[in-house]
């Protein structure tokens, strides 16, 4: 039991010295960069938006037609 909490112990001060070895991004990077993903998250909707509108006329033409 002994063996176990210090292996926990262990894994998390080791997690902590790894966490303060990283290079955060700023506020600027940080923002930018969430900009960018939610506008190219907007436009790839839009875009399987028309695409399933688009192939549901098609299949609705179809079945009318045939």
């Amino acid at each position: 039991m002994k063996d176990l909490k210090k292996k926990i112990l262990d894994y998390i001060k080791e997690t902590r010295a790894e966490v303060k070895k990283v290079t955060w991004p700023g506020r600027q990077y940080t923002i930018a960069a969430t900009t960018v993903i939610l506008l190219i998250v907007v436009v790839v909707s839009v875009f399987i938006m028309f695409l399933d509108w688009g192939l549901a006329e098609i299949f609705l033409f179809l079945n009318r037609a045939f």
